[in-house]
């Protein structure tokens, strides 16, 4: 195996003394044979997770959008959250009010700095188009209280509304009132009302 990666070399197929193997069954470590034996198969666990987490060394380090470097709240999002988070975080600023931002394009494994970036922040927003699997998986990883902020309606996520959650959660990190004024809702005819359940 590759010290760094883990991976076997790939015997390309038709090579002379390199049988190659076609099959989803568990290889023993060492010659390739198929093996049930538990103590193999604890071993080959482990190394397939070792592999994954190793794939963490090649990822760059995140890119963290806090202008002030003041922000107590972090928000953090991935996949297309990216755009209405953005749009959030620059409406609460434009409003004098300081948040951070980071996107994440890797969940597993989760970019090595990210642990470190979490803990700079007194508060974890996590806005999702789902049920919080991601807050789910900071939580359980980090061990970090991520608030979500969860929408399954089937429509994109409102700027002005995150702004809005994004502004309070702002306003219960740093112990003040937060107002948006006109960086916040807009008037109805700039968004749609949320369904009813």
């Amino acid at each position: 195996r590759d010290e760094d990666t883990l991976a076997r070399p790939w015997a390309i197929p038709g090579t002379a003394g390199l049988e190659h193997r076609i099959g989803g069954l568990e290889k023993a470590e060492g010659h390739g044979n198929i093996s049930y034996d538990p103590a193999n198969h604890d071993y080959m666990v482990r190394i397939r997770q070792a592999k994954i987490e190793r794939i963490a060394d090649s990822l760059p380090p995140l890119e963290v959008d806090d202008p002030s470097g003041e922000a107590k709240v972090l928000v953090i999002g991935w996949g297309s959250t990216y755009g209405p988070i953005g749009a959030a975080c620059r409406r609460v600023r434009r409003a004098g009010y300081n948040v951070a931002q980071v996107h994440l394009r890797h969940l597993n494994p989760f970019p090595k700095d990210l642990g470190d970036i979490l803990k700079r922040y007194d508060r974890v927003l996590v806005p999702e188009m789902n049920l919080g699997q991601l807050s789910k998986l900071l939580r359980a990883e980090y061990l970090v209280d991520a608030i979500g902020y969860n929408h399954v309606y089937g429509l994109p996520l409102k700027a002005a509304e995150l702004a809005e959650a994004v502004g309070q959660l702002v306003g219960e990190a740093e112990g003040k009132d937060v107002d948006l004024g006109e960086h916040g809702l807009n008037p109805p005819s700039d968004h749609e009302e949320v369904p009813s359940r």
